[in-house]
């Protein structure tokens, strides 16, 4: 009888361990998406497939997180007329849990991103930004957040890039180190006794593998910037991306809860996200949104007199004809003796054939921004030291780089900083260091945009009382007057490698 009852005992105690060394296994379905500021454009997925895959996994048992990326808020020709309200109305219907931000909803400036985080009904979150206006976050702007589904929270810290403040002008935010910033959200969520931790974020540093390899955070999501995208978009140490050709992917994520190294394992089914079946209902909206674009900006203005290629690799790094003519349409406009057109504001990454139409939405297609006309007054010391900036970083395709008008150029690539640029001429006449020239730019490069601070030591010319029109204005009325366009290369932008 003894030996019946310690016999009991011990098996109770062995079933017992046994439910302690058995960890519960939890389930996670997460869809990321982002990189998608152009309702137009269907080539790799739209919203509506995006909808479609979203009504499919929540119909699952597995609990879903939708995080969005952002990038999408601009620039776009439909964001060019409501700062990026369309997209708000849009991912309102697809409910996110959160939405991140990226440079690119700052494309209409900090106030205007304010507005948009009171028409989403979802929050918007980033976490090393600092307006002075509040002493904290930007109003409307979350530092961190956490996403509850079930039993399940997943806490999200989202990194900002610092260039965001000279690229886009903006008046008061603060872009702070991001270091600390990762590290109090990390104390803060864990507090929260988070299941996962999820940094997001666009620009590569090496302190985030550190993260994930010392488990500190447990998986990354990144938006891929446009230089990087030939790179394979699911990498390596538990980073998932989306960019411009894959716009969302699907995670299915699984992990054991009572082990503090969890054994997170991620699966990245493979989609393909153009053949995904249309959602009626988003559909619906986007047609409206597309033909209310269509009726405002369908109008034919002018016709293709050549083939005409905007590519970024094209604009970005030498003489393109497109970038010519907005260069000309500007100096005309302005009558000045040259003009400058930084590359990042032509956005179209389009191909037009000969004697194909000229809308007006074609030219807010390649000139999304609401930039206007500035005229200057400038040294020919001080356009060679512009011209020095626009090359100096043309091998990583900067939007830094001019396209221009009255003027030409040679440089050498592989010289040393502010060494490149060898012979200039203006109307086919030597530069004078000493002269004086009168110079057409966006009031994005006269206010030091793209880090051209030599811009801020210009003087401006008398601006006019009446407002200044758009450039995307002043190219519409300048292929209105010609009707049949034939832009070319002159060899205005010559480089020199031997």
């Amino acid at each position: 009888m003894l030996i019946q009852k310690l016999l009991f005992v011990t098996t109770a105690s062995l079933l017992l361990i046994n439910t302690v060394v058995v960890a519960t296994e939890k389930h996670l379905t997460l869809v990321y998406a982002g990189n998608m500021p152009d309702i137009g454009i269907s080539t790799h997925g739209t919203y509506s497939n995006l909808a479609s895959l979203l009504e499919t996994v929540r119909a699952e048992e597995t609990p879903t997180v939708f995080t969005f990326a952002g990038g999408s808020l601009g620039p776009s020709p439909l964001s060019s007329l409501d700062k990026g309200s369309h997209i708000i109305d849009i991912l309102n219907t697809l409910e996110p849990d959160l939405m991140t931000l990226t440079k690119r909803e700052f494309s209409y400036s900090e106030d205007e991103l304010t507005l948009r985080s009171y028409e989403a009904a979802f929050p918007l979150i980033s976490s090393n930004i600092y307006d002075p206006l509040t002493d904290n976050n930007l109003e409307g702007i979350s530092s961190t957040y956490i996403a509850e589904k079930n039993d399940i929270k997943i806490g999200f810290i989202s990194i900002l890039d610092e260039e965001v403040v000279t690229e886009y002008l903006l008046k008061r935010l603060q872009v702070v180190d991001p270091r600390d910033v990762i590290q109090r959200e990390i104390a803060f969520l864990r507090a929260q006794k988070v299941d996962l931790i999820a940094l997001t974020y666009a620009k590569e540093r090496d302190y985030y593998h550190t993260l994930l390899s010392e488990n500190q955070i447990d998986f990354a999501l990144r938006v891929l910037p446009t230089s990087e995208q030939n790179s394979t978009f699911q990498q390596t140490n538990k980073i998932y991306s989306v960019a411009t050709r894959a716009p969302f992917v699907l995670l299915r994520m699984r992990w054991d809860s009572d082990s503090d190294n969890k054994n997170l394992m991620i699966d990245v089914p493979k989609l393909d996200r153009a053949l995904l079946p249309g959602n009626p209902t988003t559909s619906s909206l986007i047609k409206k949104y597309n033909q209310r674009l269509n009726r405002l900006l369908g109008q034919q203005i002018g016709t293709w007199g050549t083939q005409i290629n905007t590519s970024r690799n094209l604009v970005r790094t030498q003489e393109a004809p497109f970038g010519n003519l907005v260069a000309d349409s500007i100096r005309g406009y302005l009558q000045t003796d040259i003009a400058f057109v930084n590359a990042g504001d032509i956005r179209g990454e389009k191909s037009y054939n000969k004697g194909d139409p000229i809308t007006r939405h074609d030219i807010v297609t390649e000139l999304p921004f609401r930039n206007t006309i500035t005229g200057l007054f400038i040294t020919g010391a001080q356009i060679k030291k512009a011209l020095e900036h626009s090359v100096s970083q043309v091998q990583q395709i900067n939007g830094r780089f001019l396209q221009i008008s009255g003027l030409s150029f040679t440089y050498r690539p592989d010289n040393p900083d502010n060494q490149r640029v060898q012979t200039i001429l203006i109307n086919k006449e030597p530069i004078i260091p000493s002269k004086t020239y009168t110079l057409a730019i966006s009031n994005y490069l006269a206010n030091g945009g793209d880090e051209y601070s030599v811009f801020l030591n210009t003087k401006r010319q008398q601006a006019s009382t009446q407002k200044q029109p758009l450039i995307s204005e002043i190219v519409t009325r300048s292929i209105q007057q010609q009707k049949i366009i034939y832009p070319s290369i002159e060899n205005r932008i010559k480089r020199i490698t031997k």
